[in-house]
């Protein structure tokens, strides 16, 4: 990963990636370095979502990206470039970036994290996919809208749109819809209480968790609420194919 560079996340063009025949063995996050090991948080025909946690102190190492990928920070912390010492960044938890296919190791060094905490980061990772003419259909609108929550956009693109939600305790999302192919993560977890179809439930999601949404119609008269003692802070990523 190289945070320093995809800091203005801005759209990048789609490169070519493999056959979905290849999806189980490929599509994982490769670094060199001997203290980073990768935890497989959900995956499904879509997408595999990784957790990799880098001490202080620790280069990631020559490493390849397997397919278009979205990566979100979860803790803040500081990055200098490998190849470049100048290049320093320091990133607040959900903080996202964007970054095409990586063949080569060479092709990206890596950064080091400098700070004096460990960096959690967590790798969303694309599977190739057509999608049918349902689909195509039914994704009219890629932005989750929460009625009574404002939202903010952090990052659009050909292939996926990522919004973050901040919901004060005692605070309710307002019904809404949800259009599918979506994934959910906990930058900071509490207590939830879902209301789907008249029925109610309270579950409690923890910092970092994740979990995929399909699609919710807005009749179902769906919405959550905090209903905890502390602010929950949530990022959707809506696939676009």
């Amino acid at each position: 990963m190289r945070p320093c560079a995809v800091l203005l996340l801005s759209v990048i063009p789609i490169a070519a990636v493999v056959g979905a025949q290849d999806a189980s063995s490929r599509y994982r996050q490769s670094y060199s370095s001997p203290a980073l090991r990768g935890e497989t948080l959900l995956e499904n025909d879509r997408i595999v979502v990784q957790k990799f946690v880098i001490p202080p102190g620790t280069w990631e190492g020559q490493h390849t990206h397997p397919g278009n990928q979205l990566w979100v920070q979860m803790t803040d912390g500081e990055w200098t470039s490998h190849a470049d010492r100048t290049q320093v960044s320091r990133l607040k938890a959900g903080s996202v970036g964007w970054l095409p296919p990586v063949d080569r190791p060479e092709n990206d060094e890596g950064s080091i994290n400098t700070g004096s905490t460990p960096i959690e980061l967590v790798w969303v990772t694309l599977k190739p996919h057509t999608a049918t003419a349902s689909e195509i259909a039914s994704m009219k609108n890629y932005q989750l809208v929460y009625p009574d929550i404002p939202g903010k956009l952090l990052l659009d693109n050909d292939q996926v749109v990522v919004q973050r939600f901040v919901v004060q305790p005692g605070a309710w999302e307002g019904v809404h819809a949800h259009p599918g192919n979506q994934l959910y993560i906990h930058v900071k977890g509490g207590t939830w209480a879902v209301r789907t179809a008249g029925k109610e439930t309270v579950s409690e999601s923890k910092t970092g968790s994740v979990g995929w949404y399909h699609a919710i119609p807005l009749s179902q008269q769906h919405q959550s609420g905090n209903a905890g003692n502390v602010p929950i802070d949530l990022l959707w990523v809506t696939l676009k194919q």
